[in-house]
């Protein structure tokens, strides 16, 4: 750990302060002042500054300089759980107490915590906490006298825990938490540490009449909505509490006993809440109103297979699931379009060669320029962006193309020849013509973010033994589920052999990673015809190939304007007469080792 200690101190100090700080220059001055001004003098105070990258690391040095009291360490950023463990590990008084640097104390806090604990032999002293709204507050914790606990029950519920499950606006003698570390990387560390801290405690003492003043969160209602991490760290918080208070065989409210699991947003609002709680998940609309209970599953489980109800705006539609009832709206947003003004492949060319390879039909012809001109302005751009034509299509050939499309060849575009091979064409050509090359294939209808090239092939450059895919759907052995997986919902981005990868949305394919039958045209045109995914997807697993799944910035695809009238996936299954059900199954059994490949892996899909 990179650290520079300032070794300035007062003699014995009596207690110390950790203050963990990190981007907090609006407040801080606030913070360090109400420890400076503290009615008890013989204290030290630990600044840990976690890689602060505003004007904090300033403000900390000009309070060292003028109070010989502050010891200041600093590191790189790692979290608050990390800054206080480092400031634990520098105390030297008797009793310790933890102070976030947007919040401050009463200014008699620390010594009548200091004498409370030290009159009545306590190894916790807790004072009162008040959350602090600009213009008004709320007692968190109110004691009206001093009064001394030793039941684990009595000592917990004094403390309000788990609902005031804080570390702050306490002293501990420092004993009973040096060797206890907060956990790194976590959110929500106080709840996991402060009920073991208070069961390892002879003695609890409460101190009246003094507050902590916890400022509360000022952010807008959309800043407030929690991350998939944070939600799980909550839930697993949340969740060590009820096994704590039963291992313990301790009384927990019934309101304590249930755990958010999930929370759906929409516009920023917490629409859909699960709440687990003895054994069951209750579905709540805004929070309060009951839908559903179903059976719970592990937290993995759920987040892997959940189908509750909940809004999702994906591609051109919003969606709306309600007691299994599927419902999808248009929705108008597209991305934006420009044409392309420079050369649009790279000019240094590598080894093995980033290839571009798409295909279209005589229906789409005259708007496909409008795709390839986001292919031509990429991030990282390809050595090759390749359009595939079926000859029995174009019969005289480029002369039945538009000359807006024949333009783009200027720009680096080629239009090569075929035969027709449906939409397989997009890949298994130029499979041919380049195997020992990287190939990424896109579809004829969307607009590629500018950045779409670069996430696949940075993925590749981590590690080039995978498959890479934008959009995946999960398969179970045998039977199996359809749904796209969007990056929010998705908890695994481990390769794996599950991921049935969606072409469309972009997928990367390193030299050989696929089984040798990809380009058994007789295969094709006798088996699954029109789902290419699929038989791409059981190339990978024949040649023991796994699929990785791109964390993507942004999930949507974004058709271009009216080509979905003319899918050639739904012309094409109309023609065959078949589902992807249908595909599955006649992969399956023309392959049975795929199933055996699933179960080897021990997917969970599985």
């Amino acid at each position: 750990m990179d650290k520079e200690l300032n070794r300035n101190t007062i003699e014995a100090p009596k207690v110390s302060i950790v203050v963990p700080v990190y981007n907090v220059e609006k407040y801080l001055a606030k913070c360090l002042d109400s420890l400076i001004q503290q009615t008890l003098k013989e204290i030290e105070i630990i600044v840990v500054n976690d890689g602060a990258t505003d004007n904090s690391a300033q403000i900390i040095e000009e309070y060292a300089q003028k109070d010989l009291r502050i010891k200041v360490v600093n590191q790189v950023n790692q979290g608050l759980s990390a800054a206080r463990n480092s400031g634990i590990e520098v105390v030297t008084a008797q009793y310790i107490t933890f102070l976030d640097s947007d919040d401050w104390l009463d200014v008699d806090f620390i010594e009548k915590l200091y004498q409370a604990a030290k009159n009545n032999n306590a190894d916790i002293a807790v004072g009162g906490m008040k959350r602090q709204r600009e213009k008004s507050f709320k007692y968190r914790l109110n004691f009206k006298k001093e009064e001394v606990y030793t039941n684990l029950q009595d000592k917990l519920d004094i403390c309000r825990i788990p609902d005031c499950c804080y570390a702050c606006g306490k002293l501990f003698r420092k004993e009973l938490i040096q060797n206890r570390p907060f956990k790194k990387g976590v959110y929500f560390e106080d709840v996991i540490w402060t009920p073991y801290i208070i069961k390892d405690a002879n003695r609890l003492v409460t101190v009246p009449n003094t507050y902590y003043f916890y400022r509360a969160n000022f952010s807008s209602i959309v800043k407030s909505v929690q991350s998939e991490k944070k939600q799980h760290d909550s839930y697993i918080a949340k969740k060590g509490i009820v096994e704590f208070y039963e291992a313990n065989n301790l009384n927990l409210s019934s309101s304590g006993k249930k755990i958010t699991k999930h929370i759906f947003y929409k516009f920023g609002l917490p629409v859909i809440k699960v709440k687990e709680s003895k054994g069951y998940d209750t579905t709540l609309l805004f929070g309060f109103l009951p839908l559903y209970r179903t059976k719970s599953k592990p937290f993995y489980e759920f987040k892997k297979g959940r189908k509750i109800f909940f809004f999702r705006d994906l591609d051109s539609h919003f969606y709306i699931d309600i007691f299994g009832i599927h419902l999808g709206f248009k929705n108008k947003k597209q991305k934006s379009y420009k044409e392309a003004i420079e050369f649009g492949l790279t000019i240094e060319k590598r080894n093995p060669q980033l290839i571009v390879s798409l295909t279209t039909f005589p229906a789409r012809i005259n708007i496909i320029h409008k795709t390839i001109n986001t292919l031509l302005q990429q991030t990282v751009k390809p050595d090759k962006l390749i359009l595939w034509l079926a000859e029995e299509q174009f019969l005289n050939k480029e002369k039945d193309l538009p000359e807006i499309l024949l333009k783009l060849k200027e720009f680096g575009l080629e239009i090569k020849w075929c035969e027709d091979l449906r939409s397989y064409k997009k890949l298994v050509p130029t499979l041919r013509e380049f195997p020992d090359d990287i190939i990424v294939t896109a579809d004829d209808d969307l607009y590629y973010q500018q950045d779409w090239l670069e996430s696949l092939y940075s993925a590749y450059l981590k590690d080039s033994k995978n498959i890479y895919t934008r959009r995946a759907c999960a398969v179970k052995r045998k039977r199996y589920y359809y749904s796209v997986i969007p990056h929010y919902a998705n908890q695994d981005y481990k390769p794996n052999y599950s991921n049935q990868l969606m072409g469309g949305a972009g997928t990367l394919y390193p030299p050989n990673s696929l089984h040798r039958d990809v380009l058994n045209t007789e295969n094709i045109k006798n088996l699954i015809p029109t789902y290419d995914d699929i038989y791409f997807w059981a190339m990978a697993l024949l040649n023991e190939t796994k699929i990785g799944l791109i964390k993507n910035k942004d999930v949507n695809l974004y058709n271009v304007e009216n080509s979905q009238s003319i899918a050639l996936c739904k012309i094409n299954n109309k023609k065959v007469a078949m589902s992807d059900k249908d595909a599955f199954n006649i992969m399956f059994e023309k392959y049975p080792q795929i199933p055996a490949l699933l179960n080897k892996q021990g997917d969970k899909n599985g």
